[in-house]
């Protein structure tokens, strides 16, 4: 259930463009009956999504809920900090991390309480100091398990670089931070070098030949453009209309690239190019491609 959860925020915010009341009530569809595993699976990560997802359908107690069990992640010890990826309590990663950035920052601009200010500026200190960001500027997917606690050099997936910047959007806006702003641009710049192709998003695992991403991975892409749009709209910050143009641009590959051609409305895991025999046509896939139309579509709104 981990690979529909990040988009179920999307329904909301086709409710929001569409003027319509009808695609919010996914949530019950997509996280009632896995209360067992949400609640004692150790999943540090999962119950983020699920938490952002509560938040942005007006459900505070639940967000809380959903966030206090990743709290139980964090770990002043172990690497001098952050949160540990599951209950297995012996690796600490990029999105684990950067999500509770993000839940933190929400859940203040929610309910005022300062301990969630602080849990976001905590979070983004160690991280920040920690050493997960390579040389390009882009986090890669964790830090080793030997003890040493130095960058892992595992692979740099597009959703790394997108979470954390509504986190860095959160701390600019509630603590005037402009070095946050710094962070955000240098990281999106980094996106926009490193990370796509004929000026599309591509995952490191994907090629137009030959599928080698997952579900999971086939996600990661619109997670991306929608954080970036969700740190635009909270900072009102752009470097002219640099990053906005980006997004928007995404939502252009999607429409040119990854559409399927026989069936309207349905779209592949492809957005830099067309499909060369390797397209995936998954949930996951389409979940990505409707985060980039959404995203797109709430920065002209």
């Amino acid at each position: 259930m981990a690979s529909p959860s990040p988009y179920v925020p999307n329904s909301r915010s086709l409710d929001a463009l569409t003027g319509a009341s009808t695609y919010s009530g996914i949530i019950d569809t997509v996280f009632k009956g896995n209360e067992d595993y949400l609640e004692n699976g150790g999943s540090y990560d999962d119950v983020q999504w699920v938490s952002i997802a509560y938040l942005q359908a007006g459900n505070t107690e639940l967000g809380k809920k959903f966030y206090d069990i990743a709290g139980t992640a964090v770990d002043s010890i172990y690497c001098r900090g952050g949160l540990f990826w599951s209950s297995a309590r012996d690796y600490k990663n990029a999105i684990t991390n950067e999500l509770y950035t993000t839940t933190s920052g929400y859940l203040y601009e929610t309910t005022k309480d300062s301990q969630y200010l602080d849990n976001l500026n905590n979070t983004w200190t160690w991280l920040d100091s920690i050493g997960m960001q390579g040389d390009n500027g882009l986090f890669n997917d964790g830090l080793t398990k030997d003890g040493t606690c130095t960058n892992n050099g595992q692979t740099q997936w597009t959703y790394n670089q997108g979470v954390i910047l509504v986190g860095l959007g959160y701390l600019y806006k509630y603590a005037k931070s402009e070095a946050a702003i710094t962070a955000a641009f240098g990281i999106m710049d980094s996106i926009i070098e490193n990370l796509t192709v004929n000026s599309g998003l591509r995952e490191g695992c994907e090629s137009a030949t030959d599928l080698k991403c997952n579900a999971d991975q086939q996600s990661f892409k619109g997670i991306t453009v929608q954080y970036m749009a969700w740190f635009l709209t909270i900072t009102s910050r752009d470097d002219g209309t640099k990053y906005s143009d980006f997004v928007k641009l995404q939502a252009d590959k999607v429409l040119a690239n990854a559409a399927k051609p026989d069936e309207e409305g349905v779209y592949s895991n492809l957005w830099y190019a067309k499909d060369g025999g390797a397209a995936a046509f998954t949930g996951p896939a389409q979940g990505a491609a409707l985060g980039a139309l959404v995203a797109a579509g709430s920065l002209n709104c």
